[in-house]
């Protein structure tokens, strides 16, 4: 015994291990340490109660009372790559009074705001680089109101979705909901599903998602309506690899690389190997090149016929692909080498014969030899539920 605590005595350490794992070693540890700083450090911790209570994380949904004031209905568009159902989410933004699309990419958010713009609806574009108002000299763009100062009121606001505004919309659409998990940026979308004040929330993404979603919101006393979709387009996943030969490169395919730093050299490598000029398209290229290169690309009298693009291509970028032909399935994740997951594999693959593109069927394959098993068996394989959403900030 050491003052009123006990020690922590390995032995004893043992059966705890057996009954709760390392959960049950961790809790033993926190309350160890708790006691230690109420009993040695009252200077350090004045009130540990205080303490205690900032450092709970076990009930997020309470830290954010707006959204629970009000009722919202909550519509979850789930389905593969290629099955309209962010089109349907979209379609649904435009007739609202006021709506905020949430994206994952600055580039997607890019897209959608020039989408809504063509569209007649007044839209803003909010990303961590970029803010614009709508273009109100365009046809048929006219705000839905002005403010007492006569400020003309947006319609929709397109964000990526670490910069979704604070406010009261009707209609609100948080893209990619299955990266709830992402180690790095899911807190961003735990913290939308929970606080965002809408009176009718879409969210759109893989069928992976519901299991956790409905659990979340059924902490919130929220109902939760999935609408699944099917694809639109066949697609199929090649038995042959292009031999690891760039002069198998042929036009409509995109070249899928992880690496930024290795984009231009293929891209000059194709062009050198095939005669086929190669548009590109990476996370961090700026949205009007991001645009022209991609309308190079869709342009069939163009001479641009191949995409090099990074992963960013399976996040809803619209793009005539014929077919995907990744480089390698393993990604540098910023600490380690790794093979990618299912979901991406598979909402890469999908981008493959995009509905309307003109091509009937998509197709998938590898460069390597090496890697057309794993690819065959990732995209045959539905990704598992999502068990966990990130709550804050990892760094």
């Amino acid at each position: 015994m050491d003052g009123n605590n006990e020690r922590l005595v390995p032995k004893d350490l043992v059966p705890l291990l057996i009954r709760s794992r390392l959960e049950g070693l961790d809790n033993l540890i926190l309350s160890q340490f708790f006691a230690f700083l109420e009993r040695d450090a009252p200077h350090v911790v004045k009130d540990m109660k205080y303490l205690r209570e900032i450092t709970d994380l076990r009930f997020p949904h309470e830290w954010t009372l707006g959204a629970r004031t009000m009722k919202r209905r909550i519509i979850m568009h789930v389905g593969p790559t290629n099955s309209g159902k962010t089109y349907h989410a979209l379609e649904r933004l435009k007739n609202c009074k006021s709506g905020v699309y949430c994206s994952p990419l600055r580039l997607l958010a890019h897209e959608v705001y020039m989408r809504m713009m063509a569209a007649g609806v007044s839209c803003g574009l909010l990303t961590g680089e970029d803010r614009r108002y709508p273009d109100y000299s365009l046809q048929d763009v006219k705000p839905v109101g002005y403010t007492s100062t006569g400020t003309p009121i947006t319609q929709v606001t397109s964000c990526t979705i670490e910069m979704l505004p604070v406010k009261l919309f009707d209609v609100a659409v948080i893209d990619e909901i299955q990266m709830i998990s992402d180690k790095q940026r899911g807190w961003a979308w735990t913290s939308a599903l929970l606080s965002l004040r809408a009176r009718e929330l879409h969210l759109c993404g893989e069928p992976s998602a519901v299991p956790l979603v409905k659990r979340i919101c059924e902490m919130m006393d929220e109902e939760v309506e999935v609408r699944e979709y099917s694809r639109l387009g066949e697609l199929e996943v090649s038995s042959r690899s292009l031999e690891g030969s760039w002069k198998n490169i042929r036009a409509g395919d995109c070249v899928v690389v992880f690496s930024r730093a290795e984009i231009y050299g293929i891209k000059n490598t194709i062009e050198k190997k095939t005669g086929m000029r190669c548009a590109v398209i990476y996370g961090s290229l700026p949205p009007e090149s991001r645009v022209k290169q991609a309308a190079l690309f869709n342009d069939p009298n163009s001479d641009y016929d191949v995409l090099v693009a990074s992963d960013a291509v399976g996040m809803g970028i619209n793009l005539s692909i014929n077919r995907v032909v990744f480089t390698t399935l393993e990604k540098f994740d910023g600490e380690s080498v790794r093979p990618i997951s299912v979901s991406q594999t598979r909402q890469i693959g999908g981008r493959a014969g995009r509905f309307n593109s003109g091509v009937s069927v998509g197709t998938v394959t590898t460069m390597q030899p090496s890697d057309i098993r794993a690819l065959q068996s990732s995209m045959g394989t539905m990704p598992p539920s999502l068990d966990a959403a990130g709550i804050k900030p990892t760094t």
